[in-house]
């Protein structure tokens, strides 16, 4: 489950998303200012921080996690169907293997917020972040 929602965060903060956030009014400047990773990061992590204190707070991270979640469930049903999953991969990928409903995806998202969060002070650093959406073990 934690691997699907990895992969599912993964696809969306891909290049073609993180173009889109780039884009969006409501991203604020710290992408400038946060020194770890690559761009989709910084762009992911300055749409995040909505207070722009460059720490990202559990409420912040749900709430990010929660709006993908949003852009992915088209039908809005709170629940992401392997249609939905397969329309966002693409073709080529492996077929989920069943739906993912809010709640477990909130679950798996906390559980990736609180293993990323290293120094265990409740908010994600850039480097934390990107550790977290970016983890090696998911690519």
């Amino acid at each position: 489950m934690m691997r699907t929602c990895l992969a599912i965060m993964a696809l969306v903060l891909s290049a073609p998303a993180a173009a889109q956030l780039a884009n969006d009014p409501m991203a604020n400047n710290a992408a400038g200012l946060a020194p770890a990773g690559d761009t989709a990061s910084q762009v992911a992590f300055a749409y995040a921080d909505r207070d722009e204190d460059l720490t990202i707070s559990w409420e912040e991270y749900r709430n990010r996690a929660m709006r993908l979640f949003g852009h992915v469930d088209a039908n809005n049903d709170s629940i992401l169907q392997i249609a939905e999953l397969q329309a966002l991969a693409g073709p080529s990928a492996p077929k989920p293997e069943h739906d993912i409903d809010s709640g477990t995806f909130n679950a798996a998202m906390r559980k990736l917020f609180d293993t990323g969060d290293k120094n265990r002070d409740g908010a994600l650093t850039p480097a934390e972040w990107h550790d977290t959406v970016r983890p090696s073990r998911a690519f």
